[in-house]
């Protein structure tokens, strides 16, 4: 609950004159879901206005709105509060860290190029064992979601766990503002976002800002197999910890077992640890969430058990054991490293059909966008892949490479979009069939796994 003075300090805003709402029950961003006694902040957007939408908010119930653009306020609501700021996505994120303020419980965030939403999760299953977990709700991981996170703490929470992601210089330093996380997690710094962080070191630049702007205690967990992250030396102001596979760690994992549904794998020589996923980068995921358990008191037979329970996110490599195939879901998101994660596992499957790619462009690559869908050309004709099935502008050059390096010809499929691919599927499956599906988030790529599952 919220009063109109929290509203004002921690939006910095000015209350305009007219009869006001007391008291306010949470935050509304879209008219559309917008509950009575809400805050309805207008925010902007490159394909919205929230201030085109004020009306229908406080028809909804919202009894107050945070607004900067005086013209299409008006005209204005009796008993409503009307609170002017200068960028209403800022004083969105300055009422939820006023409200995190309020409650001395601990925030985890977990940021890095790939694993972000499932690190988050496994940390959830450790530590929901002995605590009261709030975290965000899918992936909204974004200067939107993560104050829209915030804000729902409540009394009865123990901690707090974030994700945080970025495409832009300054995002993650302004979400560690915004959360004063005190334990930071980063699971790789990858090829991820380079038409807007520049390069490798542009991202290791943006995500080391959680390390930079982490509140006391200032605990950092950090991978120690990354290229980049582990040749970094202690951080002589923060207390950091790594993880690792096959690595000189504080958490390590060593004799890893894959079997036909999971990985096994020896936790700093002593307990053999269990995770249903067969990805080899999911331990790494596991040794981030076994060192919060530990950070946390929790004990490492509870932590095994919460580990040998977790199941893969929705869209994130998710096995789909359906009648007549098998389906890897990874279509939330894509880029190189995750790509080449995702094929390994497709690679290991004992298939009884086929084992079959299904590419779409990966984005925001920048410059080397047409190098790197080239070299998994490359990369997939090397590779026990019985079927090549593209999907983009961008994937095309995979096809292309992948048939000038030796792939059959007829193993290669190239269309423009989803309803293509159908048509190519529908004809061409067969009973024992394994698919990887996988491209970047606008590709819309879970059409064709919606697909699937009612058909197979």
């Amino acid at each position: 609950m919220f009063n109109i003075k929290d509203v004002v300090a921690g939006t910095c805003g000015v209350l305009r004159p007219g009869a006001i709402a007391k008291r306010f029950g949470g935050v509304a961003t879209d008219s559309r879901t917008a509950k009575e006694t809400e805050i309805f902040f207008a925010l902007k957007g490159p394909r919205f206005d929230g201030h085109d939408f004020i009306g229908r908010a406080v028809a909804a119930g919202c009894r107050a709105v945070v607004y900067s653009d005086e013209a299409k306020s008006a005209p204005r609501h009796k008993g409503v509060a009307y609170v002017r700021v200068a960028d209403t996505l800022a004083a969105l994120g300055g009422l939820a860290h006023f409200h995190r303020r309020r409650f001395d419980i601990p925030v985890i965030a977990v940021t890095g190029s790939n694993g972000k939403t499932t690190t988050k999760e496994m940390i959830a299953q450790v530590l929901s064992a002995r605590y009261h977990v709030l975290k965000n709700a899918g992936t909204q991981n974004n200067l939107i979601g993560v104050p829209l996170t915030l804000l729902k703490i409540h009394s009865k929470h123990d901690v707090c766990i974030v994700e945080m992601g970025t495409n832009k210089v300054g995002e993650i330093g302004r979400l560690a503002e915004i959360a004063a996380p005190n334990v930071g997690v980063i699971t790789n710094i990858g090829p991820a976002h380079l038409e807007f962080l520049g390069s490798l070191q542009g991202v290791y630049r943006e995500k080391i800002e959680l390390v930079r702007r982490l509140a006391p205690p200032g605990i950092a967990l950090m991978n120690r197999c990354d290229l980049i992250l582990g040749k970094l030396c202690p951080i002589r102001t923060k207390p950091v910890f790594f993880f690792g596979v096959n690595r000189e760690a504080e958490f390590t994992a060593s004799e890893v077992t894959y079997h036909p549904r999971s990985i096994t794998f020896l936790y700093n020589r002593r307990q053999v640890l269990e995770v249903r996923h067969s990805a080899l980068h999911n331990v790494s995921n596991a040794l981030a969430a076994v060192g919060c358990g530990v950070l946390f008191s929790i004990d490492i037979r509870t932590i095994r058990e919460r580990l040998a329970a977790f199941d893969a996110p929705e869209m994130r490599l998710k096995e789909l054991r359906l009648k007549n195939w098998t389906v890897f879901d990874d279509t939330y998101n894509s880029n190189p490293q995750s790509l080449k994660q995702a094929i390994d596992v497709l690679c290991r499957q004992e298939a009884g059909g086929r084992r079959i790619l299904i590419m779409g462009d990966m984005l925001e690559l920048g410059p080397q966008t047409n190098d790197f869908h080239a070299y998994f050309g490359r990369y997939v004709a090397r590779k026990p892949i019985d079927i090549l099935v593209t999907m983009g502008g961008h994937a095309r050059h995979t096809a292309e490479t992948a048939r000038h390096s030796g792939m059959s010809t007829q193993a290669i499929h190239h269309f423009p979009g989803c309803p293509e691919v159908l048509d190519f599927l529908v004809e061409t499956l067969r009973q024992g069939d394994v698919l990887l599906i996988k491209g970047s988030r606008s590709m819309r790529m879970e059409q064709i796994v919606d697909h699937l599952k009612k058909t197979g």
